[in-house]
């Protein structure tokens, strides 16, 4: 005879099975519906950039928690700790074609950078950079004598156009590096890397430390959960197990940006 315990047991443990990616479909729902009552901007992208940064109920009441020590505080950063545990072991890329991205705290864009022109002195060397209105960006590289060894204009930014011009080539290595580092610098958006061990500030997520201030970690968080919330509802996302096991954290998180709220 069969036996039916064992078919019953492994049906209702399918059945208990919590699929995180309709949790966070529905939770997201909500949170969206909050944050378009809140906030008189109807695109979605500057509404997340202006909860990233400015004043408002959820980083007023989450901030804090980054570096605060209460059982709250403890399970806000364990789940921030759990969501990159995850990505690091579950790869998930947004955008098309040659902007996709993985979504990672390693690296995670934070702000756009203001305009502004980048200078720095090397060897005698003058190395100048300087991004335009219209995304265009300059590059001069003066050398002891004043006389200009590199002249670049491009339409936009993109090291690597920059670095595979003869000019940058007839160039020291540590000339190069010194350009480089300029140029990157110059770039239209802040990314970082919030799990280097540059930074003198340390924040403990569970498993992990976060190399980085509150303010950028608790950023980088709603970019991360927001970018997933674009993979999944522009349907990029393969619904297999271990993609909903990844959002878990995910929801977690949003859950907890809702009752900031509440």
């Amino acid at each position: 005879m069969p036996n039916t315990f064992v078919d019953n047991r492994e049906a209702w443990l399918r059945l208990s099975e919590i699929d995180y990616l309709g949790q966070f479909v529905k939770v997201w729902l909500a949170f969206n519906a909050w944050y378009r009552s809140a906030y008189s901007e109807t695109q979605d992208r500057k509404i997340i950039n202006e909860l990233k940064w400015n004043s408002n109920p959820i980083a007023n009441a989450l901030r804090p928690l980054l570096e605060t020590q209460s059982e709250e505080a403890e399970q806000f950063r364990s789940d921030i700790g759990f969501l990159h545990h995850r990505l690091e072991h579950y790869e998930i890329q947004t955008g098309k074609d040659e902007a996709k991205q993985r979504i990672s705290f390693r690296k995670i864009y934070l702000r756009d950078r203001p305009l502004r022109i980048e200078t720095d002195s090397s060897y005698g060397y003058t190395f100048t950079v300087e991004r335009k209105a219209n995304g265009g960006i300059d590059t001069i590289v003066v050398n002891k004598a004043g006389n200009t060894v590199l002249q670049q204009s491009q339409q936009k930014y993109d090291l690597p156009g920059l670095t595979a011009t003869p000019s940058f080539s007839r160039l020291r290595q540590n000339q190069q590096n010194c350009l480089r580092a300029l140029y990157e610098k110059s770039a239209p958006k802040e990314t970082a890397d919030l799990l280097s061990t540059i930074a003198t500030t340390t924040i403990r997520c569970g498993s992990y430390s976060f190399s980085c201030s509150r303010e950028e970690l608790f950023a980088a968080t709603v970019e991360v959960v927001y970018l997933m919330r674009c993979h999944l509802f522009h349907g990029e996302l393969s619904p297999t197990r271990q993609a909903s096991e990844c959002y878990e954290p995910a929801y977690r998180i949003v859950r907890r940006f809702l009752s900031s709220v509440s």
